[in-house]
């Protein structure tokens, strides 16, 4: 066999190889249309974070700006408020009464653009001791980034 013919096959080959690796390569990484768990589990964090942060200062506006505007709260006593500005109506009317609050997550579940984070809320009201509750939260996201879909609390027995 002579070593003209197997030449001229395997130059086409190698070439097309050469063009086919960086695709191939950029190929192995996470798709452009998807966040790394890493920065999703961290954008939530930061959300549960702010969440406590503006509850503890009494900021009814940047609360009620992390839902989504058609929102389901499902409060302690069972009560429940629906859309942006009854949700809005609430923390407004409640805010100067809410106790100094810690949020405690026990588990998160991602769906895509869905979480589903539970955990304990305790607050500390003025007159003393401390109140657990279990929480339940369904976060959404969108262009914006994650805010809550459906908030449910619990009290928990002691």
């Amino acid at each position: 066999m002579s070593q003209g013919p197997w030449y001229r096959r395997a130059l086409p080959l190698a070439l097309a190889a050469s063009l086919c690796i960086p695709f191939i390569a950029s190929g192995q990484g996470i798709p452009k249309d998807r966040a790394p768990l890493t920065t999703t589990l961290g954008e939530i964090s930061a959300l549960r974070t702010a969440y406590v942060d503006a509850f503890n200062a009494k900021d009814a506006k940047a609360l009620s700006a992390m839902y989504t505007a058609n929102a389901i709260i499902i409060s302690a006593d069972g009560s429940q408020t629906e859309g942006g500005p009854a949700i809005s109506k609430l923390f407004a009317d409640s805010a100067a009464n809410w106790p100094h609050a810690v949020v405690k997550s026990s588990g998160l579940r991602l769906y895509g653009t869905t979480a589903v984070d539970v955990g304990t809320w305790t607050v500390h009201p003025k007159a003393g001791g401390e109140m657990v509750s279990r929480y339940l939260v369904v976060l959404r996201k969108d262009m914006k980034g994650w805010k809550l879909a459906y908030s449910a609390n619990a009290p928990m027995s002691k």
